[in-house]
């Protein structure tokens, strides 16, 4: 039996060889067991999208599978969009039926690249259908956004993951800075956490402290745990 497991495996794409899922390449997994009584196995994903890929999921799949090598629970994905789209991506690798089956906590961090990119009209980043499908994440119980930006596709992945995770306790989201400053972008958000008066919702400044919902327009409301600094 497998008691404790660091696996690291970084791709650096020497020779034009890259691990690919559409506009995203595949830069570092890392699988971790836990060390500690009350620490939870994680797998962390790093991936980059860059606009002179673009390639099926066939191989970028099969790579992820191979290095499930022990138990997890805790999946982080660290992504640096670079302007594109990244819900359809993150639902694609919730759909994989190993992460499907064991993610009981989310994260998913965006990092921002000091030159951000854009993507066109009918960029292969916006994968086709995503927002139509379902799938059951049962056994999702948290998950945490650092970097929300409140593009479209961010808030219909929030919507999508709270429909499929039927034993959701908490969502957090932390703003970029851009968002911070947004009205509309925090209310769009509230909206959201509002059908859903099972989960504990938490909505941060990019700064880390927790926004209040009394500031959004139209939000005083009831029925979702909004904690806010007063």
């Amino acid at each position: 039996m497998v008691e404790k497991v660091s696996w690291n495996c970084c791709y650096l794409g020497l020779l034009g060889h890259h691990i690919v899922f559409g506009l995203w390449s595949l830069k570092r997994l890392w699988l971790q067991t836990a060390e500690r009584q009350g620490q939870l196995s994680s797998l962390q994903i790093h991936a980059r999208a860059d606009s002179f890929l673009h390639a099926q999921a066939d191989n970028f799949t099969r790579e992820i599978e191979k290095h499930m090598v022990a138990a997890f629970s805790c999946l982080e994905l660290q992504l640096r969009a670079n302007g594109h789209a990244f819900g359809g991506f993150v639902f694609h690798l919730l759909g994989m039926d190993k992460i499907r089956a064991a993610t009981r906590r989310l994260k998913v961090i965006l990092k921002r690249s000091a030159m951000e990119g854009g993507c066109r009209l009918h960029c292969p980043c916006k994968f086709r259908n995503w927002r139509f499908e379902t799938i059951s994440l049962a056994a999702l119980k948290e998950v945490e956004f650092d970097g929300f930006e409140g593009e479209d596709h961010e808030f219909d992945l929030l919507q999508l993951i709270l429909g499929c995770a039927p034993t959701l306790k908490r969502m957090s989201v932390q703003l970029s800075e851009e968002t911070s400053a947004s009205h509309e972008g925090c209310a769009k958000i509230y909206s959201i956490f509002k059908a859903c008066s099972s989960v504990k919702c938490d909505v941060y400044h990019s700064s880390g402290l927790m926004h209040d919902s009394q500031n959004c327009p139209s939000m005083r409301f009831s029925g979702v745990w909004i904690q806010g600094v007063h």
